[in-house]
C-alpha cells in the first residue's frame, strides 16, 4: 500500500540493523542489564492551533455584534466606524461574480474572533485577503487567484529529528493536496538552508502555518487550524436532548435544537438551494435523549444532508458540501510507533480500518509521518474522530495485553565479543586495541581494576576458490580435485563495555577498508583496502 519510497526507507533500516564488521562476530550469553524505557505520555492539549494566532492582529481581536438582514453596505460601515478598519471594497471582481452590495446578511459574533464573520461572508461569494493594513473584500475567485511566497525558518524542527524532504511531503499531501505544482496546481515548496519558502494563497499559508505550530506542539488529536470554539461545539454534539417534530419547517426544526443546546446551528442556505432542498421542508422525528450528532442523523436520512463545523458555527448543509470540506490533524503517536517501518505499518492499518476513501486507492484523504511518533491526516472531521477512536482502540489493546517493557541496552555494560578476523590482523590488533580504544579502561599493572581484556586464539581457516568464493563445501565433497587458497584465521575475544565495542568494531572496519582518500571519486580510495581480509 506504500508507495516505493516508503519500501527503499524501510530496505535502509535493515541494511543499517544488519551492518556488521567483517568476519563472524559471536557474544557470550549472559545476564543483561537491560534498561525498561517509560512509555511516552501523550497529552491532551494543545486541541487545536487557534487561527486567531496567524490572522493579522486587527482581525484576531473580539467583537460583539448582530447583523439581521443587512446589506453589505452595513457591514462594510461597520468595520470602518466601529472596528476602525481601513477597508477597500473591490468592487469590480464583485461586479464579475454577480454580487450585488444589498445581498441581505444575517450574522452575529460574541465576544468572538472578527475573523469569523469575514470568513463566514465566503457564503455570499466573498473573500478577504489583508495587505498593508488594509481588509480588501473582493470575490472567492479573485482571493483564490492570488498567491505569494513566504520564508518559513524550519531550523529548530531539523533540530528535533525532521527531514526537509519529510516536511515538504507532509505539507504537501496534507494541507490542499490538489493545488501544489505535483498534482497540476500552482503550488510550489523549495528551500535554501534551514528556510522552506512555500508559494500558496492567504488560506493555505495559514494553513502551513498551522501545520508547523503543530508539529512544534501537539497532542493526541490537534486541529492545524481550528478555532477554540469548535472545542465547545464537539461537546455539544454529545449533549443528550429530545425532540418531537411533525412535519416542523426544516428552518423552525433547526432553531429548536440550537434553542435546545445553545449552540450556534445554521443551514447552509446557499449549498440547500443549489441541490434544490428548501428551507421549509418538512421533518418529523420523535427521539428522547439522543446525543444531538444521532439527532441530526436521524434527520438527515431522508434529506441527504451533513454536519460541518467552520468558523464558530455548526453549519447544515449538503452530503457534497460536507464530503468537500477537509481538515488537517496531528496526532501524537510515539506510544504506537517507534521507528519508519512501526509509522508506515500504523498508517497500514489506519487506512486497512476505516471506511474511508485514501489517495492510496484513488481517494482524496491523505496521511504522512514526517517523523516516527508523529502523524497528520487530512480527512473529513468526523473521518479525523474515527482515526482518533481507532488509535485509541490500539492504546487500549496495548494496555490490555501482556505487558512487555521494551529495552535499550545500557552502553556500560560489559560483554564479551569474539571477532573473528585475518590471522595477522586479529594478533596484531590484540596489541593496538588497549592503545587506540578508550585506554584508560584496559586491565594492566597500573590499572588492575578495568575491565577490558582482550585475548586470541586459533580459529579453523577459510578456503577461497580462485574467484574468491568460500570452498569449504568444495573440499569436503571432492578435496582431490578442487584447488582453494588457505586464509588464516584468529578470534579476538574481547571483554568491553558496550560503549567500547562500539569504538572497536569502527576500528576494524577502518583497519580493512582504510579511510576514503580525499578527492577519490565514491571513496574508492579506501575501498579496496577490504579485499585484505581475504588474501
Amino acid at each position: 500500500m506504500r508507495s516505493p519510497k516508503y519500501l527503499s526507507s524501510l530496505f535502509g533500516i535493515l541494511l543499517c540493523t544488519c551492518h556488521a564488521v567483517t568476519g563472524t562476530v559471536a557474544q557470550e550469553s549472559e545476564p543483561k542489564a537491560d534498561v525498561a524505557v517509560a512509555a511516552p505520555v501523550i497529552a491532551d492539549e494543545p486541541k487545536t492551533i487557534d487561527p486567531a494566532t496567524l490572522v493579522p492582529p486587527p482581525l484576531a481581536a473580539n467583537a460583539s455584534v448582530t447583523f439581521a438582514n443587512a446589506s453589505l453596505r452595513d457591514v462594510l460601515d461597520w468595520l470602518r466606524t466601529e472596528q476602525q478598519l481601513t477597508v477597500l471594497l473591490e468592487t469590480g471582481a464583485l461586479k464579475e461574480a454577480n454580487i450585488s452590495l444589498v445581498e441581505p446578511i444575517s450574522d452575529q459574533l460574541q465576544d468572538a474572533p472578527l475573523y469569523l464573520l469575514l470568513n463566514r461572508l465566503r457564503v455570499l461569494g466573498l473573500a478577504w485577503y489583508f495587505e498593508g493594513n488594509i481588509l480588501h473584500i473582493t470575490s472567492v475567485a479573485v482571493a483564490d487567484a492570488r498567491r505569494k511566497t513566504v520564508p518559513y525558518n524550519v531550523g529548530d524542527l531539523l533540530d528535533s529529528g525532521y527531514e526537509l524532504s519529510e516536511l515538504a511531503e507532509a505539507i504537501m499531501r496534507t494541507i490542499a493536496p490538489a493545488s501544489w505544482e505535483d498534482a497540476g496546481g500552482d503550488g510550489a515548496v523549495s528551500f535554501l538552508g534551514d528556510v522552506m519558502f512555500i508559494r500558496q494563497t492567504d488560506p493555505v499559508q495559514r494553513q502551513v502555518q498551522g501545520l508547523l505550530a503543530a508539529l512544534r506542539k501537539h497532542a493526541r488529536q490537534t486541529f492545524i487550524l481550528d478555532p477554540p470554539q469548535h472545542v465547545a461545539l464537539r461537546a455539544k454534539l454529545e449533549q443528550q436532548i429530545s425532540v418531537d417534530f411533525l412535519d416542523t419547517p426544516l428552518e423552525a426544526a433547526v432553531a429548536d435544537l440550537a434553542r435546545l443546546t445553545q449552540t450556534d446551528v445554521r443551514l447552509d442556505v446557499g449549498a440547500l438551494r443549489s441541490a434544490r432542498i428548501r428551507e421549509r421542508e418538512p421533518v418529523t422525528l420523535k427521539l428522547s435523549d439522543c446525543a444531538l450528532h444521532i439527532v441530526l442523523q436521524a434527520m438527515f436520512v431522508d434529506l441527504k444532508l451533513n454536519w460541518v463545523l467552520r468558523d464558530g458555527v455548526l453549519w447544515l448543509t449538503t452530503e457534497q458540501d460536507a464530503n468537500a470540506f477537509h481538515k488537517t490533524a496531528v496526532y501524537d503517536v510515539r506510544d504506537l510507533c517507534h521507528n519508519v517501518a512501526e509509522s508506515e505499518a500504523l498508517m497500514d492499518a489506519v487506512q486497512s480500518q476505516t471506511e474511508a476513501d485514501w489517495d492510496d486507492t484513488g481517494g482524496v484523504g491523505s496521511m504522512a509521518s514526517p517523523q516516527p511518533g508523529t502523524l497528520v491526516v487530512y480527512h473529513r472531521e468526523s473521518m479525523l474522530m474515527d482515526v482518533l477512536a481507532l488509535l485509541e482502540t490500539y492504546r487500549e489493546a496495548l494496555r490490555s495485553s501482556k505487558p512487555r517493557d521494551r529495552k535499550v541496552q545500557d552502553p556500560q555494560e560489559v560483554i564479551t565479543v569474539y571477532y573473528r578476523l585475518h590471522a595477522h590482523m586479529a594478533q596484531e590488533l590484540a596489541t593496538l586495541l588497549p592503545k587506540l580504544v578508550l585506554p584508560d579502561t584496559w586491565k594492566s599493572e597500573t590499572r588492575p581494576d578495568a575491565v577490558g581484556e582482550v585475548f586470541h586464539v586459533a580459529s579453523p581457516p577459510d578456503l577461497f576458490t580462485e574467484d574468491g568464493r568460500l570452498a569449504r563445501a568444495i573440499m569436503d565433497k571432492d578435496p582431490a580435485s578442487a584447488q582453494a587458497l588457505v586464509v588464516a584465521r584468529t578470534v579476538l575475544i574481547v571483554r568491553q563495555t558496550r560503549a567500547a565495542h562500539a569504538e572497536i568494531a569502527k576500528l576494524i572496519g577502518r583497519v580493512e577498508t582504510g579511510d576514503p582518500r580525499e578527492g577519490a571519486p565514491g571513496g574508492m580510495g579506501g575501498g579496496m583496502g577490504g579485499m585484505g581480509g581475504f588474501f
